[in-house]
């Protein structure tokens, strides 16, 4: 039987495809003295096939050796080495977490930031250390990682944390990364941090304000309804959709909004003037003032508008309403609908 040895050699050998099969022939062995054999090739390697089987060949061989080997990787030169590097370690998965945690505490910059990638491709316990520490990290991109992370997988452990990084002053895209991992994460208290950075909307920069709306529609009160509807008049127009979709997401959580007359008119002038999107996110809003006589008129005449998003605005804000009667009022329009999304919006 071929051995470890033969595979060596064979691995030096001139021919690309005799190095691929030795490759992947000690994958196959899953012996860990083939790591250092491999790794020791990987380091003189010129053939891009050749390499992406050695690394195969480390995600086969099922010890600690090969670990620790790609964990030495990420410190290389070639970035497709790192890159490499970082798929062995995820796919170890949870084995590699004791390791991860070492090179967190002693690897550079660079390396702590490459470990908080290798841990965004994994679902596994005993990160908490890691995060912990990339949290209080002294270098920037650390940080704003860790929070990326924190909040796509919801981890609720730490909101507090991810609180206190939400600053005034503090880095534009570590801020932007608290208010996605917040909203993320979901949890009504955060609203408070939220305020404390941003105590007004109306003075932010477009590129913050952005980030802030979102965080709002997710989280925000009566209080913010009435603070976001407040820009669409000092505001440029640009800004005129995510500051809708904003008033529309809070209107959904918080039914009893004390909305002013301001709005209204504002609305409806968008209605009448507007561009096909902002008349359908107007058309959305005005389903707060639905009890109100002259705006369900105008919501049931919006059901036969020309335009499919009006109608389906329509729909959707009439079927929101605590009006009586309006089962009927939909009834009647879906005999004439053709349009299939309009249609389940008034039937449902």
């Amino acid at each position: 039987m071929t051995g470890l040895k033969e595979y060596a050699k064979q691995l030096d050998d001139s021919d690309e495809a005799e190095r691929i099969y030795a490759a992947e022939d000690i994958g196959y062995l899953n012996d860990p003295d083939g790591v250092p054999v491999l790794l020791k090739r990987l380091g003189k390697e010129n053939s891009r096939a050749v390499r992406d089987i050695i690394f195969q060949a480390l995600i086969r061989i099922d010890s600690d050796t090969a670990i620790e080997g790609s964990i030495r990787l990420l410190l290389n030169e070639d970035p497709q080495i790192r890159n490499q590097a970082v798929e062995v370690l995820r796919n170890k998965g949870a084995q590699s977490i004791p390791f991860l945690n070492a090179a967190m505490r002693d690897g550079d910059k660079n390396v702590r930031k490459l470990v908080l990638d290798i841990l965004s491709g994994i679902r596994a316990s005993g990160t908490e250390e890691i995060y912990s520490a990339a949290l209080s990290d002294q270098d920037q991109n650390v940080v704003i990682t860790a929070v990326e992370n924190l909040g796509r997988i919801r981890a609720a452990a730490f909101r507090s944390q991810i609180e206190d990084l939400l600053q005034p002053g503090a880095h534009p895209m570590l801020i932007s990364s608290c208010l996605e991992a917040l909203v993320g994460i979901g949890h009504e208290s955060s609203l408070a941090s939220i305020r404390r950075c941003f105590p007004t909307f109306a003075t932010l920069p477009d590129f913050q304000l952005a980030s802030c709306l979102k965080a709002v529609a997710a989280l925000g009160s009566a209080r913010e309804f009435a603070e976001v509807a407040d820009l669409l008049t000092v505001r440029g127009p640009h800004l005129r959709p995510a500051i809708l979709s904003t008033l529309i997401a809070i209107h959904r959580r918080c039914r009893s909004l004390d909305a002013g007359e301001g709005l209204l008119s504002e609305l409806l002038a968008m209605v009448e003037s507007g561009d096909p999107p902002s008349r359908y996110q107007a058309v959305q809003v005005l389903g707060i003032w639905s009890i109100r006589d002259d705006v369900f008129q105008l919501l049931v005449s919006c059901l036969s508008s020309n335009e499919r998003l009006v109608r389906l605005a329509a729909a959707e804000a009439i079927g929101m309403s605590e009006r009586p009667g309006i089962e009927r009022v939909l009834a009647l329009r879906a005999r004439e609908e053709t349009d299939a999304e309009v249609l389940e919006a008034l039937t449902c």
